[in-house]
């Protein structure tokens, strides 16, 4: 049995109309993210339809994390500040207020498209690349479970792509923006997390990146 199996979920309407959602279990302490997006796409292939030429999601917010840094900089000539080269040529970089930073994929502003769309073609110019936010989306209804588990990687590893910039603005990458990083952010809220030193899907256990109370949910015993 496959340590993370993505399972049919019918979800009603509030017309009493049934359509296909989806739901998770995970049957192994050790499944990891790459685990589950495999589940994730062999769930595809069995019960959704290719969504070759539909770029809907493709101009929706699309956070980026930090383990989708290695196969995004693969794009791009090899440097030192690998982070900070894929944020610039694909992300955008903004500071709340109250101190968040918020980094997603840089989409045309009449648009809305995500800057690696092939708008005339419908689809991702770097599709083998795609980050965890796009592999891991479906246009169905997700279970609360399998939603907050997303949510909870995704915000994790937003965190950690934040270190990521701050370290390495630290040691001479030049800043994204007109001031530094630094400036607007202090290294010290963005302490190492379980998401730190994981550089693939591979090596980030679920088991270890979510809240204890989540877990408790997704784990089937026995």
């Amino acid at each position: 049995m496959d340590s993370v199996q993505i399972i049919p979920l019918p979800v009603v309407d509030d017309l009493g109309l049934e359509s296909l959602g989806c739901d998770i279990v995970i049957h192994d302490d050790l499944a990891t993210v790459a685990d589950l997006l495999a589940a994730l796409d062999q769930f595809a292939g069995q019960y959704l339809a290719d969504c070759k030429g539909c770029d809907g999601c493709c101009r929706e917010r699309a956070p980026l994390i930090a383990a989708d840094i290695p196969a995004l900089a693969s794009l791009l000539p090899a440097g030192s500040f690998p982070a900070h080269a894929v944020c610039a040529a694909f992300g955008e970089l903004t500071v709340s207020d109250n101190g968040a930073a918020d980094i997603c994929f840089r989409r045309d502003p009449k648009s809305g498209a995500c800057c690696l769309l092939d708008t005339k073609h419908k689809c991702c110019t770097a599709h083998p690349c795609r980050a965890f936010v796009c592999r891991s989306h479906f246009c169905i209804p997700r279970s609360d479970k399998l939603s907050r588990l997303r949510e909870e990687i995704v915000n994790g590893g937003e965190n950690e792509l934040t270190r990521l910039l701050l370290a390495e603005e630290a040691q001479g990458a030049r800043p994204l923006q007109d001031k530094p990083l630094s400036s607007q952010l202090s290294a010290a809220d963005y302490p190492p997390n379980p998401h730190s030193g994981k550089a693939h899907y591979r090596d980030l256990i679920i088991k270890d990146i979510v809240s204890t109370s989540l877990w408790r949910q997704l784990k089937k015993e026995g």
